[in-house]
């Protein structure tokens, strides 16, 4: 009996590491999120064209990729949804000048793989997929249309300082403010 348990929980495991999740690129080509990842440090940011924060936080994400994707971690917009067009999002990555890869997920499995609800919203994955940090970017917006002057807590940034550092990441959730995804 132990060895049928013991088969069944090998198999079932087997399962869940076969199962992939969809995503595609602005050019309508299907690939897998690991393979996206690539056994890299990754961070997603959760994105709406139409989403004023999306807009008004553009600066901030090309700022964080100039700095970060030269220490190894690699950044990626993901679009949840099938609201818009390929085209609707290559003008917003155009227009706001987000120079990260940016890909679609139709179906909503990514974004509820990782319990996704805002946007933005930021996800820092390690190399296997371990979730490190999630929430907001900076606390910026603090309620929907209300920002402060000063930015005084940068949480995805120390995340991905302690992470570089080989320390502990302090805060490794955060409650996202923007749009919400449907």
């Amino acid at each position: 009996m132990k060895y049928k348990l013991l088969l069944y929980i090998l198999f079932a495991n087997l399962l869940v590491q076969a199962q992939t999740i969809a995503l595609y690129s602005l050019d309508n080509n299907q690939t897998d999120e690991s393979k996206i990842r690539n056994h890299q440090p990754t961070v997603y940011f959760f994105l709406s064209p139409e989403c004023p924060l999306c807009q008004s936080y553009s600066l901030t994400i090309r700022n964080l990729f100039e700095t970060y994707s030269k220490k190894g971690i690699q950044f990626i917009g993901i679009v949840p949804g099938s609201d818009y067009s390929n085209a609707t999002i290559k003008q917003f990555a155009r227009k706001y000048q987000i120079p990260i890869r940016i890909y679609t997920d139709p179906n909503l499995a990514f974004t509820k793989q990782l319990k996704a609800t805002i946007t933005p919203e930021a996800f820092f994955v390690d190399q296997n997929g371990a979730v490190l940090y999630s929430g907001r970017i900076d606390n910026w917006a603090y309620e929907l249309g209300k920002k402060r002057k000063v930015i005084t807590e940068k949480d995805l940034q120390n995340a991905l300082n302690a992470f570089l550092q080989n320390q502990t990441i302090a805060v490794s959730r955060t409650k996202a403010v923007g749009c919400f995804i449907e």
